[in-house]
């Protein structure tokens, strides 16, 4: 009950001091009626009048995962996972080890680093012996055996060893960085490494760690699984915040606002409401239903889960509604229907669209501000119109 009564007051957005819609075609002509009529039809007429009314607008919604606090983990290298630790379910911390996996990468990466290593050292014998030229060259030309330009010919040498020994220490950083920062593998080398295959093999498994700190909620990973390159594996998300999407009437835009505080109801905790707040408006409407999805981000309270069905509710004050007796509406031909008084005892039936609330009937379309109805005889004024009809 209280749904309905809250959606009775959807129909008071749209409502205000400018011109109503156009009403539908009336039933009929006019009824006119003598001041005696009138008076033992017990006909009263009141003016629409324009008030102000806290109105409580609904709208359904489902629960997701607030996705500003949910991270994917993915997978850095291709290769096959070896070992899985964490499952669904599970609170992990941020760089905590998930999984280990073994990559080609790892072994290409280290040969590369070794080719780097000797390029170094050859680099640095080629620097060294430029050097020794160099001086021996300077040597020479102080005692006229030898012209400038041959030492300057070792002088470029000399700057061209150093350049190579420059290019193969970046090139030795380059593969330490991807392997221990990429791949998270030592880049030290035991020099017995090659002969020795007892050494552990963990250590050249890749890790996969979590990129945050939360709750596991999903894995697609399994022991043997291979994997390439940036595929998903884990999702991570901090569950004490979660996402609201609601699906807003569009007769309710001009109440929306960024930051605006809602009442979110659940099926599970029914008469209970959890306090949310809207984080973002849509950008377009959805055509088929007149919609504007609402993103609001609320608490979970160790109760809400993703994917639970709502009831949102925006509690709006004072706003302005025409409003008139319950009693001046009535079913004529299906439609709702009020007479307009447009002379002394002359009145124009007038299709209007209307909800009923506490006894009075809150106007959306048909009728503007001061003009006139029939309230108490409005029934005998629709008898009068329908008998006129069939004569």
């Amino acid at each position: 009950m209280k749904y309905a009564s809250a959606l009775l007051l959807l129909f008071v957005c749209g409502c205000s001091k400018e011109a109503p819609k156009p009403a539908a075609a009336a039933p009929s002509s006019s009824v006119d009626l003598s001041p005696t009529a009138m008076k033992n039809a017990s006909v009263e007429v009141v003016p629409a009048r324009l008030v102000k009314l806290d109105r409580v607008i609904e709208a359904p919604g489902k629960l997701t995962w607030n996705e500003d606090l949910t991270v994917s983990v993915g997978a850095i290298a291709t290769g096959k996972i070896v070992h899985v630790y964490s499952r669904v379910g599970d609170t992990v911390k941020n760089q905590q080890v998930l999984a280990r996996m073994h990559t080609h990468d790892v072994h290409d990466t280290k040969a590369l680093l070794r080719q780097a290593n000797a390029e170094k050292a050859r680099a640095f014998s080629a620097l060294e012996q430029a050097k020794r030229n160099e001086d021996r060259m300077r040597r020479l030309l102080e005692l006229k055996s030898i012209s400038q330009s041959q030492l300057e010919q070792a002088t470029i040498d000399r700057k061209f060893a150093e350049a190579a020994l420059l290019k193969a220490h970046a090139d030795v950083d380059k593969e330490i960085q991807h392997l221990e920062e990429t791949l998270e593998i030592s880049a030290g080398v035991k020099e017995d490494e090659e002969h020795d295959h007892k050494h552990n093999e963990d250590e050249e498994l890749v890790p996969v760690k979590a990129s945050a700190s939360g709750v596991v909620v999903s894995r697609k990973i399994s022991p043997g699984a291979v994997v390439n390159l940036g595929d998903e594996t884990f999702t991570i998300t901090d569950n004490s915040s979660l996402w609201c999407i609601a699906n807003f009437p569009e007769s309710s835009l001009s109440s929306l606002r960024n930051g605006m505080n809602l009442e979110v109801e659940v099926r599970a905790f029914p008469g209970r409401n959890f306090p949310a707040r809207i984080t973002r408006l849509g950008d377009t409407l959805d055509p088929n239903t007149r919609t504007l999805m609402v993103r609001a981000e609320i608490k979970s309270q160790g109760v809400l889960k993703p994917e639970m069905l709502t009831m949102v509710r925006l509690r709006v004050a004072g706003v302005p509604a025409i409003v008139i007796p319950e009693s001046a509406v009535q079913n004529v031909e299906g439609k709702q229907t009020v007479f307009v008084e447009t002379a002394s005892g002359k009145f124009l039936p007038r299709v209007v669209e209307v909800q009923i609330q506490d006894g009075q009937a809150i106007v959306a379309t048909g009728l503007k501000e001061g003009e006139r109805v029939a309230s108490n005889g409005s029934y005998f004024l629709k008898s009068q119109l329908l008998r006129e009809a069939i004569q």
